[in-house]
């Protein structure tokens, strides 16, 4: 009878966790925590264990789950280690740190705390001196610069590629040789750890951790080296630019913040290894399978024998439930079974069989199969708001099941979500290796045209001409038919409209999108079961507590968990928030904070944010012209252009204005379908804020507003070299040319081009200017080449003060790359100039005030997106850096380096200006402590008569331009000859009416056809002349 109970316990635990995750990730996790009473897990277990006296043998297995929480996050995710290491007791430490620990034939790495840099991807194509013979050129990691450039030369040829460590760094010194195209055993890596010792552990190890001071192992696939409180994660994996031999991706890890979940990964003697994260506290790993661990058994069983696979066609094919009995039938009665007919049954394979189709856990299985293979397909349609026509699906001739929505890993067929349709309806489930997949979609014919919206390859119509347009136009868009809008108009005496649709292969296509909701999903390249937390998440946080938001004048924002009228006309909705689930917004970060309630002021001023969206909705997105009243002229903008422009105070680095144009409506009504598309192609939602976040494409690039960063790093280059700083001073042409020539450079002031020679790589002047026609008096110097942005000399001084050429004009090292911060920035003095300004971090809009350990997301709203230069592996490379080409950045950060260069210092940006009543803090900033008067008369002249001139020439701008600086930049994008076009700068105090402080600024618009001085200027240019009439002291509250 307690043997009954014990059962019945277990199977209503095991039955309600499979009911609450048949769709894990198909729901919100619940609002924040609430408090309530009831008998769980361990509770049952105790009490059973007093009824059975000597049973205490029974709660060992769950003395390590925190609390007693029997299904926490960290318990589920524990169970992974059960089948590699049965009872092991460990101890996550809550202080940050990492440790690498052995257990017998199995090693343990433990990283608590620890802060990633971003990951460097090494192409180990680029280390082979010969494709078909892929011995590799040594891949040298952590060297110092001056080491590295020492080998170099004594080597007498440079490395392919270098990862470099800060000067005094004890990083160890790593060499990584072999044979690139022998797999995964086919490369070593060797490391010298000086008088310390560095662990190594990797998949190749077979679960033994190797210290030496000086060591070597198989790098295989994946792996760690350890020494002090500093980590390298390595991970080798393949590459469509390098099939032969795959990519080499690092991280290095630091200690970061204490607290929160650890990352821990499990290195069996034979096997794959285990990652999964938990809190700090002591744990210990189940001796056997327990509740919630049965599903994830049977599916690796079922794998194991062959009875659950990967079908050619991407699908997963699970062995029928009548294969025992065909087995038995006589030949002739047997039917055809596909892919079985060879499969012999034991009695181990009929035991799972017998689990899979008439067990619990086997229902839970085949249910998950169901979901994978119904997202690994697509078949989809979409009517017009108010059509008659109802459309039903077949497959082989048999009602289809149907399920609403796309998987999220479908809206990467769309550059913006298609607007003005019905919810989509789809084919929800696809049988792994059945024959034929087609599938019609029927309806009865009205007499009067339909319109249909499918995703899917029509193959053919019956009953209606057709008249059809390809509206694919995504990132997984394998050409524009795989989407199809569909006008049909009905044949006469058609009694019905049918439209067969081939599925859409998704596993080519979603990039992972949503395998993080799913059990089942694809793992380098095979089928894995993983663990979700218990209750499932999908990702998305409701904002349950009360959040009030004003401006800086106490005008309301955002409340009762919406955005207030006057913000949503000012274009605020991405920021303040969609709904109040949109919790990557700034209500909903606030609402993540938990406690009760909580009202903040923001730095926007919402008068000056309601203009500026209105002009960069207008003059910007439209390419329209403001009359004062309304926009004039405006076209429909181009679907991918996207718009931004930040206004913020120099002085104190307060956001005054952040607007936002193109990518579509954020409308909360349609919030399911908003979120699903943010998962899947987060850098393309419409939730995505242009003023602050880039998605890293190439229509970020600032183009020729970078060449102020040039030009401050080019300052700071000059301070200990006199040739550089009389180039920047300025010389006469004949000058120029003789310090080029000099050098061995092939740079001309006649040329318009850099180098002259043109059969290499080169940089051109815009529209092919001659670089002397810019000269001042005969002289060409940083003020000049600034007004007129002239981009071979800016190419040219660039290679100048970078030490990685080595003084050379041609050779030298420009592929170094640092894998430490500041490594390069004794040698590469732009780039490190650009790290002093902000790039390559994240940028924190909070003011200091959330809490050390909040948990910040990547699109977080209080945290600008960080702008980054594209690894440089050539000097031509280098030169295209020079000119603000191959990177990414934001309106704020390019306001920011205005900010800096009107100010003196670095300026650190606020969004947050006082949360619950505490006020954020003022940052001081730190002096560049470079010569600023050369890049400032440069910016002047591009007002006064440089390239952004024409957009304030007339008498309504006679008052602002004394005190007008500027940098137009035009940046080319692919082969359409549009651009990404920029203007930034700052206004002197005093300029406009009550401005006590000076004023900085940016704006960009992708896809443009006109130039920054025609189409971003413009912008700006309006917005400063409406501030004109408008005082900008603080008005009462």
């Amino acid at each position: 009878m307690l043997a009954t109970l014990i059962d019945q316990l277990a199977a209503t635990r095991t039955a309600r966790r499979r009911s609450r995750n048949l769709r894990a990730g198909a729901r919100p996790m619940s609002a924040g925590a609430s408090w309530s009473l009831s008998l769980g897990p361990a509770w049952v277990w105790a009490v059973l264990a007093v009824v059975l006296g000597g049973a205490v043998a029974l709660a060992m297995h769950a003395r390590a789950l925190p609390d007693g929480a029997a299904e926490t996050p960290g318990a589920v995710a524990l169970g992974a280690l059960q089948p590699i290491a049965p009872g092991l007791d460990f101890v996550v430490p809550r202080d940050s740190g990492i440790s690498l620990t052995q257990h017998g034939g199995l090693a343990l790495l433990v990283a608590s705390g620890m802060r990633a840099a971003p990951s460097l991807r090494v192409d180990l194509c680029t280390q082979m001196l010969d494709p078909a013979r892929p011995r590799m050129l040594p891949l040298r990691i952590g060297y110092p610069f001056d080491e590295a450039a020492r080998i170099a030369r004594a080597a007498n040829a440079p490395p392919r590629s270098v990862l470099l460590a800060r000067p005094g760094s004890t990083m160890p010194r790593i060499d990584i040789t072999g044979n690139a195209g022998a797999g995964a055993t086919g490369l070593t890596l060797a490391w010298n750890a000086g008088a310390a010792t560095a662990g190594w552990i990797g998949d190749a190890s077979g679960g033994n951790v190797t210290r030496a001071r000086q060591g070597q192992a198989v790098l295989g696939n994946s792996g760690w080296l350890l020494w002090g409180s500093e980590a390298l994660r390595f991970t080798r994996r393949p590459s469509a630019a390098c099939p032969q031999a795959g990519e080499l991706v690092l991280h290095h890890f630091q200690q970061g913040a204490a607290g929160g979940a650890a990352l821990v990964q499990a290195f069996p003697a034979q096997g794959e290894p285990v990652q999964l994260r938990l809190a700090p506290g002591a744990w210990q790993v189940p001796l056997l399978p327990g509740p919630g661990m049965e599903d994830q058994a049977l599916f690796e069983a079922l794998r194991a024998r062959g009875l659950l696979r990967l079908g050619r066609d991407g699908l997963v094919e699970l062995a029928p439930r009548d294969l025992l009995a065909w087995h038995r039938a006589v030949r002739e009665a047997r039917a055809p079974l596909p892919g079985w007919e060879d499969h012999q049954l034991d009695a181990g394979d009929r035991r799972l069989l017998e689990r899979l189709h008439h067990r619990a856990d086997g229902a839970f299985v085949r249910e998950q199969v169901r979901i994978f293979n119904s997202e690994r397909r697509l078949v989809a349609w979409r009517s017009l708001p108010g059509a008659d026509a109802v459309w039903h699906a077949l497959v082989g001739g048999a009602p289809a099941p149907r399920e609403a929505g796309l998987p999220v890993a479908a809206m990467r067929l769309f550059a913006r979500l298609p607007e003005g349709w019905e919810p989509w309806q789809r084919v929800g489930g696809w049988e792994g290796g059945r024959q034929g997949s087609l599938v019609t979609l029927n309806t009865p014919a009205t007499g009067r045209p339909v319109e249909l919206l499918v995703a899917g390859r029509v193959r053919g119509v019956a009953g209606a001409r057709v008249l059809a347009q390809g509206a694919c136009d995504g990132r997984a868009c394998p050409d524009r038919e795989a989407v199809q809008r569909l006008v049909l108009a009905p044949l006469a005496g058609s009694a019905a409209i049918a439209v067969q649709v081939e599925p859409l292969d998704l596993a080519t296509m979603s990039g992972g999108a949503d395998a993080a909701y799913r059990h089942l999903a694809m793992v380098d390249g095979r089928l894995a079961w993983q663990a979700l937390p218990a209750g499932g998440s999908d990702g998305t946080r409701p904002a349950a507590v009360p959040v009030r938001l004003r401006d800086r004048h106490g005008e309301a924002l955002w409340a009762d968990g919406a955005p207030a009228e006057a913000s949503l006309r000012a274009g605020l909705a991405p920021l303040l928030g969609v709904h109040r689930q949109h919790d990557g917004s700034v209500a909903g970060m606030l609402a993540r904070l938990g406690g009760t309630e909580h009202e903040a002021q923001l730095s926007l001023d919402l008068g000056l944010q309601a203009r500026a969206q209105q002009l960069l909705d207008c003059i910007g997105l439209r390419g329209g012209r403001w009359d004062g009243q309304a926009c004039v002229g405006g076209l429909d903008a181009q679907p991918e252009r996207r718009a931004g422009l930040v206004l913020l105070d120099a002085g104190s680095g307060d956001i005054l204005a952040a607007a936002s144009s193109g990518g579509g409506q954020a409308d909360p009504g349609r919030w399911g379908e908003l979120r699903d598309f943010d998962r899947a192609d987060p850098a393309r939602s419409v939730l995505r804020i242009a003023a602050f976040q880039h998605d890293g494409g190439a229509h970020r690039a600032p183009g020729s507003t970078f060449k102020v960063i040039t030009a401050l790093g080019l300052e700071g280059a000059a301070r200990g070299d006199a040739r550089l700083d009389g180039l920047l001073q300025g010389l006469p042409l004949h000058e120029v040319d003789r310090l080029a020539q000099a050098g061995g450079y092939d740079f001309r002031t006649g040329a318009p081009s850099y180098p002259v020679d043109g059969n290499r790589a080169r940089i051109t002047n815009f529209r092919d200017q001659i670089t002397s026609t810019r000269a001042q008096d005969g002289r060409l110097g940083l003020a000049q080449a600034m007004a007129h942005s002239v981009n071979t000399w800016f190419a040219w001084s660039a290679e100048l003060s970078d030490h990685t050429l080595m003084g050379q004009p041609e050779g030298g090292m420009p592929g170094a790359r640092e894998l430490e911060p500041g490594a390069l920035d004794t040698v590469r003095p732009v780039a490190a100039m650009a790290g002093r300004l902000g790039f390559g971090q994240p940028l924190r809009l909070d003011g200091g005030l959330l809490p050390p350990d909040y948990r910040w997301g990547e699109w977080d709203a209080l945290q600008a997106s960080a702008s980054r230069l594209d690894p440089v592996h050539s000097r031509h490379e280098l030169r295209q850096m020079a000119i603000g080409l191959r990177m990414q950045t934001t309106p704020l950060q390019m306001a920011l380096v205005a900010a800096a260069v009107g100010e003196g210092r670095t300026v650190a940006p606020r969004l947050l200006l006082s949360l619950d009543g505490r006020a954020a803090q003022a940052g001081a900033g730190e002096p560049l402590g470079v010569r600023l008067d050369r890049v400032r008369a440069g910016m002047k002249g591009v007002i006064d008569g440089g390239t952004a001139a024409g957009a304030f020439r007339g008498a309504g701008f006679d008052a602002l331009r004394p005190g007008l600086y500027g940098k137009t930049g035009t940046a080319p994008a692919g082969q359409d000859d549009l651009a990404t076009v920029w203007f930034m700068g700052w206004l002197e105090p005093g300029t406009l009416p009550g401005q006590t402080g000076r004023l900085a600024f940016a704006a960009f618009v992708s896809h443009s056809a006109a130039t920054g001085g025609g189409h971003a200027a413009p912008v700006v240019a309006a917005l400063l002349q409406s501030m004109q009439g408008h005082s900008l002291e603080k008005r009462d509250k």
